[in-house]
């Protein structure tokens, strides 16, 4: 059997588990899950599970509670990730999200949310990029991947979320350029593009949706990847680049 694992950074009970869930469900047989709170993790691990179960597969996944803006201990997870299974995919999804207001908001908040959302996806796409190029070079049928969801805050900035409208504009230019890099390296590398607020009551902005599309990003053929996956309050989903 294939060993396909997926490190999952940021996890939770949104868009988190639902994309470790589907994506287990459909391909990987290796889930990494990385999030702050052990309770939550322990919920998501068994949710994952549970997913999986539910359409005949058996996956194994394991926890690692980790604060990615410490550098340190993220590198010392990853490293153990590494020794857990064959990297195929890196889905980052951590934030920050909270109110900073404009000017009120401590230099040092922003800081931490550059850590957060630049630093630790820096340090992350470091560590995996060597390890997806060596996968896509073995000629064999998968998908190095290296995917990040993203917003619509690098190009319509929130002023009472200017924190993480700067960083979240920072990041999109860090994924890009990997992009231009790595993609014709073989690796596939996108932005899942949440065109607004997600709430389990939304139509389309719900959990399940986004990570439909983001499975729908990380499933196209070689010949048709695309740097970005756009979902909309409408429902529409757009293909051509956002942001």
């Amino acid at each position: 059997m294939a060993n396909r694992t997926l490190l999952l950074i940021g996890c939770g009970p949104g868009i988190g588990v639902a994309v470790a869930s589907l994506f287990a469900q459909r391909y990987f047989n290796n889930v990494a899950l990385f999030a702050r709170n052990p309770v939550q993790l322990e919920k998501d691990r068994e949710t994952v599970l549970a997913s999986a179960a539910s359409v005949n597969r058996v996956v194994t996944v394991q926890t690692w509670q980790v604060d990615i803006g410490d550098l340190r201990r993220l590198e010392e997870a990853l490293a153990e990730v590494a020794q857990f299974g064959d990297l195929e995919c890196v889905y980052f999804n951590a934030a920050r999200v909270a109110p900073s207001p404009l000017l009120e908001f401590p230099i040092s908040g922003l800081e931490e949310d550059f850590k957060v959302s630049n630093l630790a996806l820096y340090a992350v796409a470091k560590w995996a990029m060597p390890l997806l190029r060596a996968k896509a070079a073995t000629g064999t049928d998968c998908r190095p991947s290296f995917l990040v969801t993203s917003s619509w805050l690098p190009v319509d900035p929130i002023p009472e979320l200017f924190a993480l409208s700067m960083v979240k504009a920072a990041q999109a230019n860090l994924v890009k350029s990997l992009a231009k890099v790595f993609a014709p390296q073989g690796v596939q590398v996108g932005l899942v593009v949440v065109g607004g607020v997600v709430s389990p009551s939304a139509p389309a902005l719900n959990a399940r949706n986004v990570a439909e599309q983001a499975w729908n990003l990380f499933a196209r053929k070689r010949e048709e990847w695309t740097g970005q996956v756009t979902i909309l309050e409408d429902g529409r989903v757009a293909w051509e680049p956002s942001i």
